[in-house]
This record gives structure tokens, sequence and C-alpha cells, in this order.
């Protein structure tokens, strides 16, 4: 027994010296950044600061995140030094848009596309050293400090954004997640979708539930790729036309017009927030490294959505197909390495088999504790129905219903006459058997699911029957139905 104790010890501290090791590289990679910042950057007049919206932050002031300091002010610390262990959670919204600052100061204080790829993972790390801190002492804390952190976690959150009104004025995030968002405020003067992204990632965990964990991420994801996307457009940075077929070409076109810098961020916190939420929720253990990280929680949801959004910008763009690899594993792999440099395919068959079965590769976040897929509403869908899949079938078919039924009321089944089927009613995007039906307010011909009139509410797609972007529904139970 003894010789077994003495091999574990000797192979935890290989484990902790490692980890340290990687973390110090990490820190340490921050000095030369601090010494170009104190020789180059200087605060602004008050003249220049009258003349903008947002006041600018210094990139060398301290984050404080949960219970981590990232120390960057201190000359006296280096290396693994600087991320300091606090002993009270605390959470500002201040210090997230610090973090915000610091990311793309660091990622962007450089000329080539390599080095920038090499500080997108750097800080990319950094955020998952500060995770893996506040996980690891949140689960081994009290009962009573589990819950301060929860309380903490969520007030932040509801001061954010529950108030109608804001700081004098309005507040624009008011509703942001609501199931009938107001279109004109995601064109808000100052909305931040990178806070929002940050707010929820880092606090979410701690007190949502898992189906408003999915529903949050798949307005923010929408909302989040399709600003980014419009801005490139309006400075003439995305071509004309976009007709790559390849998650890997994408990559490279966003590489190259600065667009991964945004895109490394989503892919990076989607994935932490479905880590963090599972280990807070279901006692898995946190990923030793990022790499291990994106490989369980890859969030093959995005590039379905990136794409739909990025040919929306373009004229007759939702016309266009949309590859089949767009909605794939494998597609979501390339692109994430295009982007972020780091491959992410698993290298062995048992970890294949533990990406393929992360939330991030089916649902989101939606999963009930049998691993069984659940939708919005927490009840289980078809135990073998594969979510991406789903979402591929809804974007084809708003873009083929349109023209296949010019003229025609929308049915369950074909032969139908207004909405009147001659057997089990179907929706008609993902073609699941309808239990209740679901009327847009735009469109009362159309019966729809009640997870396919969510996604086109919460994404802002236009219904494929009359073209128009639907705000609200109406639920009607089937009386036929026995």
């Amino acid at each position: 027994m003894i010789p077994q104790c003495a091999f574990k010890t000797l192979l935890f501290s290989v484990i902790l010296f490692f980890y340290q090791q990687g973390l110090a590289n990490d820190t340490y990679g921050l000095e030369e950044f601090r010494k170009y910042q104190m020789k180059n950057w200087k605060p602004l007049s008050k003249e220049q600061q009258s003349c903008i919206v947002q006041p600018v932050m210094s990139p060398l002031e301290n984050i404080c995140i949960g219970f981590v300091r990232l120390n960057i002010e201190s000359g006296d610390v280096s290396g693994d030094g600087r991320l300091e262990i606090c002993e009270n959670y605390e959470v500002t919204e201040k210090d997230f848009k610090l973090l915000i600052n610091f990311y793309f100061n660091y990622v962007n204080s450089t000329d080539t596309q390599n080095n920038r790829k090499m500080r997108i993972q750097r800080v990319l790390r950094l955020m998952h050293h500060i995770f893996a801190i506040n996980i690891n002492q949140t689960n081994g804390a009290s009962p009573d400090k589990k819950e301060l952190i929860s309380v903490l976690a969520q007030s932040l959150f509801d001061h954010f954004f529950s108030p109608e009104m804001r700081n004098g004025g309005r507040n624009p995030y008011f509703n942001y997640f609501s199931l009938y968002p107001v279109a004109s405020q995601f064109d808000y003067l100052g909305f931040n979708n990178i806070l929002v992204l940050m707010l929820v990632t880092f606090l979410g965990p701690h007190f949502l539930f898992s189906n408003d964990f999915h529903n949050y991420f798949t307005v923010l994801r929408n909302s989040y790729t399709e600003k980014n996307y419009d801005r490139a457009l309006s400075r003439g940075s995305l071509y004309e036309n976009i007709n790559e077929n390849s998650p890997q070409s994408i990559a490279s076109h966003f590489t190259a017009i600065g667009l991964d810098t945004e895109t490394a961020l989503l892919i990076g916190l989607t994935a932490m927030a479905s880590a963090a939420f599972q280990s807070l929720n279901s006692g898995q253990e946190w990923p030793e490294t990022l790499e291990t990280l994106l490989q369980r929680y890859l969030p093959c949801e995005i590039l379905g959505t990136l794409y739909w959004n990025l040919v929306g910008l373009f004229p007759a763009g939702r016309s266009w197909p949309v590859p089949q690899v767009m909605f794939t594993v494998e597609g979501m792999q390339e692109f994430t390495q295009g982007i972020l440099g780091i491959d992410v395919t698993p290298e062995s068959a048992s970890s294949q088999a533990e990406s393929s079965e992360s939330p991030g590769c089916q649902s989101d976040y939606s999963q009930g504790s049998d691993n069984q897929v659940v939708d919005p509403d927490g009840e289980p869908h078809s135990e073998h129905q594969d979510q991406l899949i789903v979402i591929q079938q809804q974007n084809e078919l708003i873009t083929e219903l349109p023209q296949e039924s010019a003229g025609q009321p929308a049915t369950g089944e074909t032969g139908a006459v207004g909405g009147a089927s001659a057997g089990t009613k179907k929706c008609p995007l993902c073609a699941d058997p309808l239990t209740d039906i679901i009327v847009l307010h735009c469109c009362p011909d159309a019966d729809f699911c009640n997870t396919c009139a969510d996604r086109l509410i919460y994404e802002q797609r236009e219904c494929p029957f009359c073209r128009n972007i639907p705000l609200s529904y109406m639920k009607i139970p089937d009386m036929s139905l026995p």
C-alpha cells in the first residue's frame, strides 16, 4: 500500500507541476504586454473623453472575477503570481468590461495573424484557469456559501437585464432574453453583445435552470454573430458573395478580416459555460486543459448559426442552401482549428464518444439527467434525434417552403386543407407530430410545434410562409386528437 500511495503522490505532484508550468507560461507572456502598454498607453484628455459615449479603460487595471484577481498592475509579481485567489466571491459589471478590454487590447496589439492566434489562445487559457479556480472553490464551499455565491451572481445578472430603466435612461438590455424581443433594441447605440456573453458565461451556471440556459445562449448566439458580421459588412470587409462551402475557408476569411478575435471568444466562452454548468450541477470534473475542454464541450451549433446570419447579409442570401458540413461536429472542429489554431479532434475513440455526448455537441446545455435530449419546454425529445440535423432542417425549410408552398396554406400533411390533416398533423419544419398547434401572430394559417415556433422568435427568423419576422405566438390545443 505504501508504494502505491507514494506513486499517487508523485503522480499528483507531476500533474500539478505541469499545470502550474502551463499557467506560468500563459501569465509570463503578459510581461511583454505590460511593458508595451506602460510605455505607450496614455489616458484621454477631458476634451477627448467628452466626445465619446463609453469611457476608455486602461488595459493595465486589475480584474476580479469571482474568487480570482488577475493582477496586471503590480510590477512586483510575475508568472502564475498574477492570478491571486481571493477569500470572498466578487463580481461587478466593471470587472467584466475590464476583462473584455484586456482581451481585445492584448490580442490586437500584434500585426501578424499567427501571433494573434497565439494571443487568443493565451487569453482563453487564462480564462480557463480563472474558471477552474472558481469552479473548484465553489464546489468545495459549504452549502451556505454556495447559496451566497448563487445570490451574488443572480443579483448582478438581474441588475443588468431586469430594470426597464437604467442609468437615467432606457435599458437596452431589458428585453434581451424576452420571448417577444423588441426588434429595434438590437440596433441600440452602445449595445454590447460581448458583455452579455461574459455575464451569461460567468454568472449563468450558478443559478440558471437547464432550459433557460439553453434558450439564453440561443438568443445570444444569434444576436452576437448577426451584429458582428453586419458591422464587418458595413466596413466593406466581407466578400460581396459568400460561396465558400468549407468551414476552413470561412475561418480563413474571418481571420483575414479580423473577425477571428470575436468569434474565438464566442467559441471559447460558450464551451466554458457548458463545462461550468455541468460541473456545478452534475458534479463533472473541470477539464484540465483548454484543448480537453474544447474537445468535450465544443459548441457545434455555432457554425450553422454563423453561416445562416452571414449569408443573410447579402441580397437573396437566404435562398442559398446551407451546406451539410455546417451542421456536423467535423465541420465545427475544422472551423475551430482555423479560428483558434487548436486541433480539437479527440485523440482516441473513447474521447470521440465523450465529445459526441457532450451538451455542446447535442443541444447546447439542455440535457436531462439520463443524457436524454430535452426540448426548451423540458419534455424529452426523440431518443435518436440529432439536434444539429433539426437545426439544419429548419434552416433549409425556411428557405425552401416559400417557393414550394406559394399561395397555399400551411398544412401538416399533403392533402390537408386550411391546416387540417388527413392523419396525424406534423410540424412543417421538423416533421414532429403536433400535440399543440402553435400559431404565429403574423401568419395565422401556419401550424408549428412549440420548439420551432420558439426558434423562429428567439432567432428572429422569417416565417417560411408569410416572410415576416414573428414576435409572438398563440398555443391552440388540437381538439381532434384523442
